[in-house]
């Protein structure tokens, strides 16, 4: 566990022009930078010794000034359709939770961004939690990295979804530096269209989330008015639909970029033909996509997941009003790793 005397930065917390800082300031030349970051993202270093590149003095003297610290899963659970869930251990004691997901010929990271969240939506596990505190930037890079180690060969990690415990805006600063090293040519240089941020509408800070990173937008919406918004996700009563759509109508989008609009179908919730016909009349005028997910079932939860009959003809109402409707098939419900349902758990304990 790290110490709290330990005032070293983590590498990995730091911007490509703050590690060329520390270079200079250890006496190097600037492009020692660039080995550096190759060694801690293209290479997935886990320690300075790794570092062959670099001198075994320059290693001694960046080890004395800052640290790197590697997360591995504390327990991996797989799930029958080839699903893992890792479970992190923080240096604190608290614990965060990513869910690995192989496709035929790649793999999707769903990745967390706060321990817990403040949210509060009433159909997710996490809101149980509460707000625990933000991740740095190498906390979620120490997920990434993890998966990335993990995932087949024939299944790279390609994909990253913020879509994790935690409301990624809440912590915009570390995961727009976690973006910059995901993204970036210094880092993993993913590809802009299959790394999303999602959202549960956190208005005030979409400006800010689309001038920190050219990643996808996703957006928890889960219901087409505010009446029925405002009870199932908190968020909604400070920023209602009105506000949420002016916000996203001025997000700036490239020409072929659309919005992907999650709504979790809750058994006679949200699910009924009235509530698809309210849904395509307020995605009017968006560029969007709508992922459909039927929920997923938690210990305690007051919802009930909806027929594959009220999923099927949801999805129809939307395709006859033009909107692209996709129903995303849950993967790891039965080790809790489905979308809402991610804790933290700790193996054999609690949460906390």
């Amino acid at each position: 566990m790290l110490s709290k005397d330990d005032k070293r930065p983590e590498l990995r917390d730091l911007s490509p022009a703050q590690v060329q800082d520390l270079v200079v300031e250890l006496g190097q030349k600037p492009y020692r930078a660039r080995q550096v970051l190759q060694w801690l993202y293209q290479h997935g270093a886990t320690g300075f010794e790794q570092m062959t590149s670099l001198s075994k003095v320059f290693r001694e003297k960046l080890a004395q000034a800052a640290r790197l610290d590697t997360l591995e899963p504390a327990l991996v659970e797989a799930s029958s359709d080839g699903t893992q869930k890792l479970l992190f251990q923080l240096d604190d004691g608290q614990a965060v939770e990513s869910v690995l997901i192989p496709e035929e010929d790649h793999s999707t990271l769903c990745v967390s961004s706060q321990v817990g969240c403040r949210m509060g939506c009433a159909f997710c596990r996490t809101a149980t939690l509460g707000f625990k505190r933000n991740l740095r930037p190498s906390e979620i890079m120490g997920q990434v990295l993890a998966a990335r180690r993990l995932a087949e060969k024939n299944q790279p990690l390609t994909n990253i979804v913020f879509m994790g415990m935690g409301e990624p805006l809440d912590n915009l600063d570390s995961v727009s530096l976690a973006l910059g090293h995901i993204l970036g040519s210094h880092g993993l240089a993913m590809s802009q269209r299959k790394v999303t941020v999602s959202t549960a509408g956190v208005v005030e800070k979409l400006p800010a989330l689309a001038a920190a990173s050219p990643a996808a937008l996703a957006v928890s919406l889960n219901a087409p008015t505010d009446e029925l918004r405002n009870k199932l996700m908190p968020v909604n009563r400070r920023w209602n639909l009105a506000a949420l759509k002016k916000a996203l109508m001025a997000y700036p989008l490239k020409p072929t970029r659309r919005i992907t609009f999650e709504y979790v179908l809750l058994g006679g919730v949200n699910d009924r033909p009235e509530h698809a016909a309210a849904l395509a009349g307020w995605l009017k005028g968006l560029k969007a996509k709508v992922n459909l997910i039927a929920f997923n079932p938690h210990e305690g939860a007051a919802f009930e997941r909806p027929s594959e009959a009220a999923v099927e003809e949801f999805q129809g109402l939307l395709i006859e009003r033009h909107i692209t409707a996709i129903v995303r098939k849950s993967r790891g419900q039965d080790i809790s790793a489905a979308c809402g349902q991610l804790a933290g758990k700790k193996a054999g304990g609690g949460g906390e």
